[in-house]
């Protein structure tokens, strides 16, 4: 499997890499437009991407990832509560689920193995 993550604050990637590395091929991209670069190269499996990006929301990198790759399952990350805006984009199948930072590791990996696979 092969996960693609995506936030501006090199912690959190460094951490998410720290945590999955042995379940996943990891790639990580500091901004959409990197991240968009990696899924332009390397067939993705799951994306993550923090909604709080500083060149485009995270819902608005997924709405495209959702067009151009319609294989990926898509993940937002987000501080904020769960509001409309992310339950029509669920509904529209821009991403497929949603969840809270700071990110647990072991719900993270509860996703990943059960939801994902």
């Amino acid at each position: 499997m092969s996960i693609l993550y995506i936030d501006h604050e090199v912690n959190n990637l460094n951490s998410f890499k720290a945590s999955f590395r042995r379940d996943a091929t990891i790639y990580l991209a500091d901004s959409t437009d990197e991240g968009l670069k990696v899924l332009e190269e390397k067939q993705i499996d799951v994306i993550f991407v923090d909604q709080q990006m500083p060149d485009m929301t995270g819902l608005e990198f997924l709405k495209i990832a959702s067009k151009q790759y319609p294989e990926s399952t898509r993940v937002l990350l987000t501080g904020q509560a769960y509001s409309a805006e992310f339950k029509h984009a669920e509904v529209k199948g821009y991403m497929h689920n949603f969840i809270t930072k700071p990110w647990d590791e072991q719900d993270l990996r509860r996703l990943i193995t059960t939801n994902l696979i």
